[in-house]
């Protein structure tokens, strides 16, 4: 599709489709459609961190930008209890990697908890503030969401004769990457500091989590998330410039081995030093502890221990992980002081700086080795899959700064190594007018394979107002960034969207 043609895709939803329906309301049938133009003007090599991040790559990370965005949504309740829902929401960017595309585009069947659903989708975090958190390390919304089928609970379901005391949610699903050409672009226009590519990469994903009901005064959330990449072919040239592939399977073995994390401990004998565990394995084992300070006030303390391999799921990566408190009223009416999160992220331990491992040596040395060491866990690196990131962005935590803003077009994360602390605060001033201010300072030494000779540092904050009036909203930002990670930024943002009903 055309830029022309994405722009006026996206009129004809503004202007002529409210004018071709008529309420059915006897059907069950609930359409809206969303339309939205943002614009973030600035000076700096990037728009400021803060209006890009943990929005699904929605704006884009290169300076005075701006886009149009248009989406429709339907709901159908075939009972009470099993409903469809779907949406199209479609992009015109300008200034921006990405010209006209598709964000998401889904159907998801829902009976009660249950749901299956396929499609491209912008999720919500089941327990970090979709507003004022870093986000998970995971499963997190800083890249933009990746096509997969998906099965699992919506939110936290009730386990039957547990008497209302235990709550769990589930979900698994498999997709594929659809950035290969953005990949292959980067490898060929940086040969210089890019030896191999991956394309046509599979994805995998779930959670499992349990709490304890969560109207007691005082309750517990414990869990896990995982996600892996596997599949794919990855491309790279000898030293007599001669094209070598390497291609992973992505038959129905393979999806069944990374579904359970299946080992090689022979895999040196396979040619395939990248697989002593088949794809690439990360997550989180969640700790949380909730309190009802009385039925409208919660406060939250919470720990996020991230994992490359079984190091991290033993916590043998020391501090590393994401430490929080949050703060949330539910009272309704004007709250200056909605929420207010505190984040203290870590990743300097990654289980030590040593990988003793004997596959990793040919003979006669491997034979000599007798003992393992399982460090230097690398935070989002991968031999065969370059890094764990989607259009070069981190779907996980977005303080690890994304392959993105490597202006050397490097495919890898050259600073996994950090230290930093994160307030976010919201509220309403008034029935219309709400405001969020989020500030992050961080520190990097790079890698454990590449350390920083001078430590990078960056400040970033943003300050937002939204004034909502009926099916209209309006909202104003300023942000910066001052260090040396992504430099001296300063953006002003400007948003207008309206929610509009068609049945």
């Amino acid at each position: 599709m055309s830029y022309k043609q994405a722009l006026s895709a996206i009129f004809c939803l503004m202007f002529l489709m409210p004018l071709t329906m008529k309420a059915q309301d006897s059907l069950g049938t609930k359409i809206t459609y969303d339309l939205t133009a943002e614009t973030a003007v600035g000076t700096g090599d990037y728009t400021a961190y803060q209006l890009v991040t943990n929005r699904h790559h929605i704006l884009a990370t290169r300076p005075n930008t701006a886009y149009l965005r248009g989406a429709v949504n339907m709901e159908h309740h075939f009972t009470p209890n099993l409903k469809l829902t779907s949406a199209v929401d479609m992009v015109a960017s300008v200034h921006a990697d990405h010209k006209t595309y598709l964000q998401q585009a889904y159907m998801n069947l829902q009976y009660r908890k249950f749901f299956i659903e396929a499609g491209s989708r912008e999720i919500t975090p089941l327990l970090r503030d979709p507003l004022l958190s870093t986000g998970s390390f995971a499963k997190g919304t800083n890249a933009k969401p990746v096509p997969q089928v998906r099965i699992g609970t919506d939110g936290f379901w009730t386990v039957p004769y547990t008497k209302g005391w235990l709550e769990i949610s589930l979900e698994c699903g498999f997709g594929k990457y659809m950035d290969s050409s953005y990949k292959k672009d980067q490898f060929y226009e940086h040969r210089d500091v890019n030896s191999t590519y991956t394309s046509d990469v599979y994805y995998h994903q779930k959670h499992f989590y349990f709490r304890s009901n969560p109207n007691w005064v005082v309750y517990v959330t414990a869990g896990l998330e995982h996600v892996a990449q596997f599949g794919g072919t990855q491309y790279s040239y000898d030293s007599e410039g001669n094209l070598i592939t390497k291609t992973k399977p992505h038959n129905l073995k393979a999806f069944w081995d990374i579904l359970l994390k299946k080992e090689d401990k022979n895999y040196y004998e396979h040619d395939a030093m990248e697989d002593w565990v088949y794809g690439n394995h990360l997550g989180i084992i969640t700790y949380q502890i909730s309190w009802n300070i009385d039925k409208q006030h919660l406060l939250e303390a919470y720990l996020d221990v991230p994992f490359e391999d079984g190091s991290g799921m033993r916590k043998g990566n020391g501090w590393d992980g994401l430490w929080g408190l949050r703060y949330n009223s539910k009272k309704q009416g004007v709250q200056y002081v909605r929420g207010a999160v505190f984040e203290y992220f870590q990743t300097t331990n990654q289980s030590g700086p040593l990988h003793w491992d004997k596959g990793d040596y040919p003979e006669p040395v491997r034979s000599q080795i007798t003992e393992m060491v399982t460090g230097n866990d690398d935070y989002y690196n991968h031999l065969f899959y370059n890094g764990y990131s989607y259009y070069g962005m981190t779907p996980g935590n977005a303080l690890i700064p994304s392959p993105i803003y490597n202006k050397d077009g490097f495919s890898h994360y050259r600073d996994n190594r950090i230290k930093a602390w994160h307030l976010g605060i919201n509220g309403e001033l008034t029935p219309r007018l709400s405001y969020l201010v989020k500030g992050s300072y961080r520190e990097g030494w790079g890698t454990y394979n590449v350390p920083l000779a001078v430590k990078h540092h960056s400040f970033d904050a943003m300050f937002q107002g939204t004034y909502s009036l009926g099916p209209w909203q309006f909202s104003a930002a300023y942000a910066f960034d001052k260090g040396n990670i992504y430099g001296d930024c300063s953006t002003f943002n400007f948003k207008i969207g309206y929610h509009g009903k068609i049945l």
